[in-house]
């Protein structure tokens, strides 16, 4: 392998560079050399060496003078790896030379064998280098989390939020644990009403005997402890966005005073006489199917109507892949950021690692992991191997994967023999509820036309759960 790496000595003193290009040869590199700093400049032009070992003190053209040089003709990506070389214990030439982006500095003479570890170390980096997908590019801006991706799933979500602006429609944002349904909801925010107050409360956190006081508040004397007036969220939200996250655990007696919020748009504070003005919005966060729950009576029919004014479905990990590369790097710029980690790139073989999850934790789980391999780094660069100490390979057969290409197979070659009309209806459903009814996606998958498909889910009488 190592005979693939080119190296340029650059130096006025002929026994040591060729002391030391009889010796880095015999280790498999190809090792050319230049005499100063001017015929070096033309040898790096001419074999575009990986590597340079560059001596400080030369005639014509000093060893810093070239690297000024260097830094001026090439960009950054295209500069070979520089190793200073001096006699000297010049401290100021070090401290240049560093500045301008030399990799290490050594004082001659300098012992093979620690020549040879450190062109092996400077070559590793190059080794990673060419492995690199992305890099991170330094960014002094306060980092701003969002949500993320260009799939037409999520694209959808961004047009639905687009159409928000100048109403207080509630919204009703659903999907599976950790696919980033509070993003949503801070970004529903951040589009409307940016201004106003931001409002989160978890109804499973809160004790079902508070959860009113916790949203209409109270006056003093309402109750034994109520020493004072407490305002509710519904009036400390102003014109903002109240998100009631975990809606379907909202205790069932109290859904019935959250309707007539919604419906009338006022409200009566615990022990007041007098109304109060409700003039926010209600996001509600659900990962469970309401409608399922309000059909077998765990949650009121009439209050999921009324949440589901405008219905926001946001895809599992899985069926936005596409989507993969964008938020590691996104995740990765966070961990930089809030744990003030410095992970400039991560590679190929990483990001392949990566994609061969299934991430039942979906959008979390990846931001759980990036954060924890970007902590654990060793170096600025993730590999592979910064992952797979704690990410274990899925097997496919036993993953959700391998349970939903079972699924395609009971569909396809069920056990039980059935018409092929049902057959159809059964295989169009599954590859609907895959892509998140986005129709697009899934008439290209079946190889049909959007109007076919249409035609297809009025037929089969499909329908899409909330």
């Amino acid at each position: 392998m190592k005979n693939k790496w080119k190296i340029l000595i650059v130096d006025d003193d002929l026994s040591i560079s060729r002391s030391y290009q009889k010796y880095l040869g015999s280790e498999g590199y190809t090792v050319f050399t230049a005499d100063d700093g001017r015929s070096g400049f033309m040898m790096i032009e001419k074999e575009r060496p990986d590597l340079v070992l560059l001596d400080i003190n030369m005639p014509v053209k000093t060893g810093l003078e070239l690297l000024e040089d260097l830094n001026r003709v090439f960009e950054k990506k295209d500069m070979p790896l520089i190793i200073m070389l001096t006699a000297y214990g010049d401290l100021d030439a070090a401290i240049k030379a560093m500045s301008l982006g030399a990799y290490e500095f050594l004082t001659k003479p300098v012992p093979l064998e620690k020549l040879r570890s450190t062109v092996e170390c400077a070559l590793e980096t190059l080794t990673l280098k060419e492995r690199v997908a992305y890099f991170i590019e330094p960014d002094s801006t306060p980092f701003k989390d969002t949500i993320i991706g260009r799939d037409p799933l999520m694209v959808d979500i961004y047009k639905t939020i687009g159409t928000l602006k100048g109403n207080k429609a509630t919204v009703l944002v659903t999907g599976e644990s950790g696919t980033g349904k509070e993003m949503v909801a801070k970004a529903i925010h951040e589009n409307t009403v940016p201004g106003e107050p931001f409002i989160a409360i978890n109804c499973a956190a809160i004790p079902e005997n508070l959860i009113e006081s916790e949203l209409m508040g109270y006056v003093k004397g309402a109750f034994t402890g109520a020493t004072a007036n407490h305002d509710g969220k519904f009036e400390l939200v102003k014109g903002g966005t109240l998100v009631l996250d975990e809606i379907s655990e909202m205790p069932y007696d109290f859904q019935t005073k959250l309707l007539r919020v919604i419906q009338e748009r006022d409200f009566y504070p615990i022990g007041a006489s007098d109304k109060k003005r409700f003039n926010g919005r209600i996001v509600a966060l659900t990962n469970k199917n309401l409608k399922e729950l309000a059909e077998n009576g765990k949650f009121r029919e009439d209050l999921f109507y009324r949440l589901n004014v405008i219905s926001i479905s946001v895809p599992p990990l899985r069926n936005h892949m596409n989507d993969l590369e964008m938020l590691i790097l996104h995740f990765i710029k966070k961990a930089n950021f809030t744990q003030n980690t410095a992970i400039q790139s991560i590679t190929k073989e990483a990001v392949d690692y990566l994609r061969s999850h299934t991430w039942p934790g979906n959008i979390r789980e990846l931001e759980n992991t990036i954060l924890h391999a970007s902590v654990k780094a060793k170096d600025k660069i993730l590999t592979r191997d910064s992952f797979s100490s704690f990410l274990v390979p899925e097997k496919k057969d036993q993953s959700s994967a391998g349970t939903r290409q079972n699924t395609v197979d009971d569909l396809v070659m069920p056990e039980k023999l059935m018409p092929l009309r049902d057959v159809e209806k059964n295989y169009i459903e599954f590859v609907l509820r895959q892509t998140n009814w986005h129709k697009g996606k899934t008439a290209e998958l079946l190889g049909i036309t959007r109007p076919t498909l249409d035609k297809r889910i009025e037929e089969f009488g499909l329908h899409k759960d909330v």
